[in-house]
């Protein structure tokens, strides 16, 4: 039986930043009752897209200050929506060691699916990689304001109060040969690796204090990348039997080793 708070639909979430603020200390200043302005593109969401109208409420997650605000809209425009801030309490940080996901750049649109589907997965950055066999070397820097988009738009729709960190597009030479953090563990997908799992790395020993995890392009890692990669500590893991395309080797690894992470019991 499905209960009336199931039944009742989720307050639109959004993710606020400067320019929509216009001051950014606006919400980290603010208490409950004073009114904010939200100008810029969220104002074209909320009238338009989420159809909202005055009385209706939102959730604001304003990330530089770590603050989550409930808001009642009390006047919305073409121009700027004004509304009173009716509850403020601090981000909920996720409880599990980060992941960051470090995948060679593939075409689009598969590379978008990629960003969305991790960020939905709660990776807590990606670092887009330039490998030697990727087909989209011209692609990154170009398109690192879509990813960061689409990585908003999914941290908005699975509830996440935080969003990944989009990064530049990285070498993969530069990257593997770069000290790690301590309590980090490195893994690469590899396909010539058999019986190495994540699940076994993961839980072999006390939880990491983070994961990075390295996915090679549609040709793979060439000979000398994957020694490179070893040669720095990074572990090459077995996602199967079965030949995956990119974007499904980021994403079935990011499952495992989210499942890997997360406490017993």
């Amino acid at each position: 039986m499905v209960s009336g708070e199931q039944l009742r639909p989720r307050v639109p979430r959004l993710f606020l930043d400067a320019p929509d603020l216009g001051d950014p200390a606006v919400l980290q200043e603010a208490s409950v009752d004073e009114t904010v302005t939200i100008r810029g593109a969220s104002v074209h969401r909320l009238g338009r897209v989420l159809r909202l109208r005055r009385g209706d409420v939102i959730e604001v997650i304003h990330e530089p200050s770590g603050l989550l605000h409930r808001l009642e809209l009390l006047r919305l425009t073409p121009d700027l929506v004004e509304a009173r801030i009716t509850e403020a309490r601090t981000i909920v940080e996720d409880d599990t060691p980060p992941l960051s996901l470090c995948p060679a750049i593939v075409r689009a649109p598969r590379f978008d699916t990629l960003v969305e589907k991790a960020t939905e997965l709660g990776v807590a950055g990606i670092r887009p990689v330039r490998a030697t066999r990727s087909l989209a070397q011209s692609q990154g820097r170009e398109r690192s304001a879509r990813w960061k988009r689409l990585a908003t738009e999914a941290s908005e729709q699975c509830r996440r109060e935080r969003r990944p960190e989009i990064a530049d597009p990285i070498d993969l030479i530069q990257l593997v040969e770069e000290t790690p953090a301590e309590g980090v563990v490195r893994l690469f997908a590899s396909a010539r690796e058999r019986s190495r799992r994540i699940g076994q790395v993961l839980r072999a020993d006390a939880p990491p204090r983070g994961v990075e995890l390295l996915i090679g392009p549609e040709g793979g890692f060439t000979e000398s990348e994957a020694e490179a990669a070893v040669a720095h500590d990074w572990l090459p893991v077995s996602l199967g039997p079965r030949a995956l395309r990119a974007e499904t080797a980021a994403i079935v690894a990011t499952a495992l080793v989210q499942e890997s992470l997360r406490p017993l019991g």
